[in-house]
């Protein structure tokens, strides 16, 4: 406890006290690496935010564990619609490609090509790398992270942003 504030959590010293059964039971909800550092670090970023308003330390460890299973639903949901979007992009991208669609479509296909073409370059040239990266060639974000020397989680965060604004061509 702070001294100078009573009754308010010590953050410092509770993420000392609750890390790592935080992390374990983290892994236990999401079982990805990735995912668990992202829900453990919205935990403690949400104690540093309303620890003010914990008075009880007895209640502090029931409240975290309650915000990382809050988190850890939210960072599932976020990477869930991730995948998918990112599925049915590289799905719209690949039967563009191979010409694929109904055979009265031929000019609108076309049409749909340059837009995503469009659309692509319109992306942050980091953007358009990793969707280059992730759709043509196929790579795991793990693998362009590593071929790129950047931490995955911001190679995530360049697709995630990307995808955003390409949804709007593959509504």
């Amino acid at each position: 406890m702070d001294a100078t504030k009573p009754n308010q959590i010590d953050i410092e010293a509770a993420y000392e006290q609750h890390s790592e059964s935080l992390r374990w039971f983290l892994a236990g909800v999401l079982r990805n690496e990735t995912l668990v550092a992202d829900a453990h670090q919205a935990t403690f970023l949400k104690l540093m935010q309303r620890g003010d308003k914990l008075r009880n330390e007895a209640s502090l460890k029931s409240w975290l564990f309650q915000v990382a299973f809050n988190e850890a639903m939210l960072v599932k949901r976020k990477s869930q619609m991730a995948r998918k979007h990112s599925l049915k992009v590289a799905w719209r991208v690949e039967a563009l490609r191979d010409g694929e669609g109904s055979p009265e479509e031929p000019a609108l296909r076309g049409e749909e090509v340059e837009q995503v073409r469009t659309a692509i370059e319109a992306l942050s040239s980091d953007q358009q790398l990793v969707v280059r990266k992730r759709i043509y060639e196929g790579l795991k974000f793990r693998e362009i992270a590593e071929e790129l020397d950047v931490p995955l989680g911001t190679i995530l965060a360049r697709m995630q942003a990307a995808l955003k604004k390409l949804r709007p061509f593959f509504e």
